[in-house]
């Protein structure tokens, strides 16, 4: 019973609705620091043509990320493209997506620990004028919201979850000696955080959710006030030209505890701006853009991905356009410039304190206000922190399936998730802030840098995926292509490849000083690229300490696969390969019980153009990948372990193309797939073949030419 119920909660999918509520609060965290960001760095009133630039380059960017998921429906985002891309050239192709993989995986930690060590200091600062006890204090409201939404998610298990928060926080209060404010405060919603992921998506998604549209309420009336504000008390747009002096070097907001580049003492306008400031605008904007990554790692939970992508990245990015840009043109609108360059990590509180101040007159109003933005920012920190959660679990298995993490992460529990990688995400957070000493503003450069990597590497890869997979069937196209050394690409990749090529510049001549504190970073990578390495190569390594085992997987002759056992054949390609064999496996034991005939036999077919001639491999779960596994099967190979189950036996069949010659690849497939099907005389049995991408006259073709047979086209992930 225990397994059935982790199988079914494991089926549960997600709305596209769902998936924006769970990627949206990290993107939708930008607003809070990127203006303060920019400031420190010098650009001054430049501040919101950088940020507003930056979401229009977010939406040119967003239809190479929507066709590039569509093309593999798989998680994994970046990794995948490079793997696939470069698919052809075997070991290669993983070690250079393991080292991808390695980059976005520490992006993915990074955003937990810098959000969540961000909420510690939006926390403190609510109650960091009581100066003796404030720590303690400050622990204490952390645990509101923790047990808060433990409670609230799961009604019925509120013992435990009360039980674990307070725990933590107990622990948190006896280590507030002995480690800095930041990390004590942050355990709580980690915690939680922790429990929720462990209990399956469904949960996770209602805390961001809630996060999300309180978020969106609070921002809609401060930008409202703000706007009313400026009715009434007019502005200065001369600054945005000239620029100001300022008179005073802090304002007496709250406290910042960022670093900045030096005491900033005035804010160039666009009369003074010079190339110096656009370099350094360039490095420091990218990081409006965290979080756009993350969608490309949850379309195997949407219920519908060919439709729900598209549509999270439009919501997503008309929000933060929305939304950020506002919000980016209203503080150097609002506020003065002592204010501006007072605190640049709670701008956006000083801006609703003046907004309300300005429309309301009320100095009690506009102080309560200032703290309802301070207390949502904190939120949304919890939920930028879900997302990397979430982000990190896509990837993570995406890794597990191709052998660059132990498959045992694969293991659900009886909830249908996956603990083991959450368990992974937790020690990796705390060893990466180990690492940073806990230091917010040295976490943040890594990210900053990992981040810009990541968004640079997956232009890269998209190119590639034009370049070496441009015959590959494709539902959507990125529009505005133009012809580039031969290779069709669209003008936003042309214009990523620059303008991310420039910031990752930037990034190295701001951080250029500061080298010896990204030496960690790199031994961590280096490390991390060994030990895929030689995860990639245990296997082999196994192998070789166990000669007598000439061959781990015993490999049949085609003629060994019995027909006489009702069989079920699942026609397979490179891509979307999970989804199908699990609708394999579901049509064989539905057709076993509604006939009382058994089905006891599943034939996975795969053409490749790697193989001469034809080999079939028995497959269990216990099974280890043979040796000279053809680049495109290993992937079925491993999907196949996870998924056989025991009552069928089960193949993987890869087969040569029928001819050679034939340029199209669909059309190569289906007549490899009936020549197999007429060799070994599976007439009476059924043929599964997926829908995705194929049109409604070939399955009429295929179906007239598999003899004896019944074809059963399977509509993909809502299709």
């Amino acid at each position: 019973m225990a397994e059935a119920s982790a199988e079914e909660h494991h089926e549960q999918r997600l709305s596209w609705k769902e998936g924006l509520f769970l990627v949206g609060p990290d993107p939708l965290t930008s607003p809070y620091y990127s203006s303060g960001a920019l400031i420190a760095a010098g650009v001054g009133y430049a501040t919101p043509l950088f940020q507003i630039g930056l979401y229009l380059l977010l939406f040119l960017l967003a239809p190479l990320y929507v066709e590039a998921v569509l093309l593999t429906l798989s998680n994994g985002g970046t990794y995948v493209m490079t793997r696939y891309s470069l698919g052809h050239l075997g070991r290669v192709a993983i070690l250079v997506a393991a080292l991808v993989g390695i980059v976005i995986s520490f992006s993915y930690v990074a955003t937990a620990i810098v959000s969540l060590l961000a909420y510690s200091d939006y926390v403190y600062s609510l109650v960091a004028e009581m100066h003796s006890g404030a720590t303690l204090a400050a622990i204490g409201l952390s645990v509101i919201p923790s047990i808060g939404f433990g409670v609230w998610v799961m009604p019925r298990q509120w013992r435990p979850v009360s039980v674990a928060v307070l725990a933590t926080a107990g622990i948190s209060a006896m280590l507030s000696s002995v480690m800095s404010t930041g990390a004590v405060i942050m355990l709580p919603p980690l915690v939680m955080l922790f429990i929720l992921n462990n209990q399956g998506l469904k949960e996770s998604v209602k805390v961001s959710k809630t996060i999300f549209l309180i978020n969106l309420v609070v921002m809609g009336i401060t930008i409202l006030v703000c706007l009313l504000s400026l009715v009434v008390n007019g502005a200065d747009f001369s600054r945005f030209i000239d620029g100001a002096q300022l008179a005073l070097a802090d304002s007496p907001g709250l406290a910042d505890t960022h670093e900045h580049h030096g005491q900033i003492h005035s804010l160039p306008g666009f009369a003074t701006f010079g190339a110096p400031l656009i370099l350094a605008g360039a490095g420091v904007s990218i990081l409006g853009a965290s979080g756009v990554e993350s969608v490309m790692n949850i379309p195997e939970e949407l219920d519908n991905p060919r439709r729900d992508i598209a549509r999270i990245y439009r919501w997503m990015l008309s929000l933060l356009l929305g939304i950020g840009g506002s919000l980016s043109l209203l503080l150097f609108l609002v506020l003065e410039p002592e204010q501006l360059a007072g605190s640049a990590s709670y701008l956006l509180a000083v801006l609703g304190q003046q907004g309300f101040l300005g429309v309301f007159g009320s100095e009690t109003l506009a102080g309560a206000w200032k703290i309802v933005i301070v207390a949502n920012a904190a939120l949304m920190l919890i939920g930028a922190c879900n997302t990397g959660f979430a982000g990190a679990r896509g990837l993570w298995q995406t890794m597990a399936r191709d052998s660059l993490l132990p498959r045992m992460i694969l293991d659900p529990n009886e909830h249908g998730a996956f603990s083991r990688i959450h368990w992974m995400m937790l020690i990796a957070i705390f060893l990466l802030a180990i690492e940073g000493s806990w230091d917010l503003s040295k976490l943040e450069r890594w990210y900053g840098v990992t981040f810009g990597l990541v968004m640079f590497s997956g232009v890269i890869a998209f190119i590639l995926l034009r370049k070496f997979r441009s015959e590959d069937r494709r539902v959507y196209r990125a529009p505005l292509n133009f012809n580039f050394g031969g290779t069709k690409v669209p003008l936003a990749a042309l214009l990523g490849l620059v303008v991310l090529g420039y910031a990752l510049l930037s990034m190295y001549g701001s951080y250029s000083g500061e080298l010896g504190e990204l030496r960690t970073l790199v031994t961590i990578v280096a490390f991390g690229v060994a030990g895929v390495i030689l995860m990639y190569n245990h296997r082999p390594l196994l192998r070789a300490a166990h000669s007598y085992y000439r061959r781990v997987i015993d490999t049949v002759e085609s003629t060994a696969i019995e027909t006489e056992d009702r069989t079920v054949v699942v026609a397979v390609g490179s891509v979307r390969i999970g989804r199908l064999i699990e609708k394999g496996i579901a049509l064989a034991r539905m057709q076993s019980k509604v006939t009382g005939i058994p089905y006891r036999q599943m034939v996975v077919f795969h053409m490749s153009e790697r193989v001469t001639s034809e080999t079939v491999y028995e497959v269990t779960r216990q099974s280890i990948r043979p040796a000279g596994l053809a680049p495109d099967a290993t992937r079925i190979f491993t999907q196949l372990t996870e998924l056989a189950p025991e009552e069928l036996r089960v193949y993987l069949a890869v087969v040569p193309p029928v001819d050679r010659e034939e340029s199209d690849n669909l059309t190569a497939a289906l007549d490899s797939l009936v020549a197999f099907h007429d060799q070994h005389n599976f007439t009476g049995h059924m043929v599964v073949v997926g829908t995705y991408g194929v049109d409604p006259e070939r399955f009429a073709g295929l179906n007239e030419r598999l003899e004896g047979s019944t074809l059963v086209p399977i509509p993909l992930y809502g299709e």
